[in-house]
Order: C-alpha cells, then structure tokens, then sequence
C-alpha cells in the first residue's frame, strides 16, 4: 500500500514521535481501498452488477487480530470482516468490514445497501494520545488541497471528520465519508466509513457506527489482554489472601492531544 510521506504533518501532534507521524501519514492518506492486495478493486455494484472473484469464497469474521494478539478489531452489530480483503504487516495492517449478510462468495455489494468500514492499523509508543480532532482536519487539508472537511467533532474517545474527497478508490460510493482514529495498546487504528449517495449512514448514523466500532475494539482488547496466560518463564503475579478493595473501572479513553497546528 502507497502512503504519503510524513513530512506535510511535521508539528502536527507536539507529543506525536517519528513513528506516530508516518502512522498518521499511512492511516489518513486517501485509502486506496484493495486491502493492499494488487488488483482487487473495491465497488459498490449498481443493482442486478457482481463484483466476482472466480474460484474464492470469502470468509467471515467477527474479529481480526493484529500485533501478535495486542490488538483485537471486533466488529459493530451486524458488520463482519472481509477475511480475503485483510492484510497484515510487520507494523500494522488493514481490514475491511462490510454488513455479514452481504459478504457473500461473490462479493456483492449493491448501490443502495450498507456501508463500508475500513481499518488501517500501524504501531505507534504505548503512551502515545489518541490525536485530536484539528490534528486529523489539518493533516488531512494540509496532504490533500482537494479535500474539503465538512464537519469535525471533537469526541475525545475518537475524533471525527467528515470529509469529501473526489477520486477516492471505493468506486460508486459517495466522495463524502467519514473519518477518524483512535489508539489501543500501542496501535494506531485509523478508519474510514464510504457509503453511497444519499445513505443514512454518511450522517449521524455513520458516526455512531464508527464509536460503536472503536468501543467494541477496546472492550475485546482490554479482554484479550486480561485473559491471555502468562507467557513461558513469566511468573503470574501473586494474589493476596486479603480481600481486593472494591475500585471503579479505569477508563480505557486516553488523554487527547491537544496540539493542532493553528
């Protein structure tokens, strides 16, 4: 996968390292939506149109992991992972999700059915913030002269931009979507929602899709992460006969970077 150089967001982020600026760079660069897989192309077909891939059948997942098992995507109510579209790398990788009930062997997509969800993950430092709202509407103007932010909200779960970019690689959808990112366990997921023309979810609906999304993967990172043995020659930590003190649950939301160039 092609990404953009890192240098057009220099300053972006004051706490943003080297490594977080060029998985910036990666994850908000316009997406060329093939999973990394030369060839593939992805579309919304119009009505009674197939995008078929002779001699494959696409699997279906609820999940996707990423990092070794640090980072576990989990899909939102209803959507699925395209398991022929994920890619993995050695810093990262991409998935794709679409709704379970149109993932089927062929791969239809129709015009006016559902959305497309896609994750592009790179490795950034544990301590690294999740960047603001302004980070991702400079980067995004200051990469692309073409794209126009419509409307920015400053979550500090997951920041979101919609943006409208013509020319972008989901053929037949609509050149507005949505964009945002958010970090979990050393991992920088940024994600893009394309829909068609006239869908619900390019509105409100697409933004909750997308929290939906992001909390669904924290919940079964933080799961993953609690749940996963000791590794060999690690001791597990010793338990204390005392009663554990009653504590309430650490937020799982990091601190917001709050330096956008102005």
């Amino acid at each position: 996968m092609q990404t953009a150089g890192g240098a057009s967001l220099h300053g972006i982020l004051q706490r943003a390292g080297v490594v977080l600026l060029r998985a910036i760079a990666l994850c908000i660069a316009p997406l060329v939506l093939v999973g990394c897989m030369e060839g593939n192309r992805l579309a919304f077909a119009p009505p009674g149109e197939e995008l078929s891939h002779p001699g494959l059948t696409r699997g279906r997942a609820l999940t996707a992991v990423f990092g070794e098992g640090k980072l576990i995507l989990a899909a939102p109510n209803g959507f699925c992972f395209d398991a022929q579209m994920e890619e993995h790398t050695s810093t990262g990788g991409f998935a794709l999700l679409a709704r379970c009930e149109r993932l089927s062997a062929f791969g239809r997509l129709r015009a006016n059915e559902g959305a497309l969800l896609t994750a592009t993950v790179g490795s950034v430092a544990e301590d690294t913030p999740t960047p603001s709202a302004e980070a991702l509407r400079t980067a995004f103007t200051a990469s692309r002269t073409a794209a126009r932010v419509l409307e920015t909200r400053r979550d500090t779960e997951i920041p979101l931009v919609k943006v409208h970019l013509d020319g972008h690689s989901a053929a037949g959808a609509s050149g507005t979507h949505w964009r945002g990112a958010f970090v979990v366990r050393g991992h920088l997921v940024s994600v893009a929602l394309y829909a068609p023309d006239g869908s619900s979810f390019l509105g409100e609906k697409g933004a909750r899709l997308i929290r939906e999304f992001m909390r669904a993967t924290r919940n079964a990172t933080q799961l993953a992460k609690v749940t996963t043995p000791a590794s060999p020659g690690e001791s597990a930590p010793l338990r204390s006969k005392r009663p554990l003190a009653r504590t309430a649950p650490q937020s799982t939301t990091t601190q917001a970077a709050i330096a956008a160039k102005g």
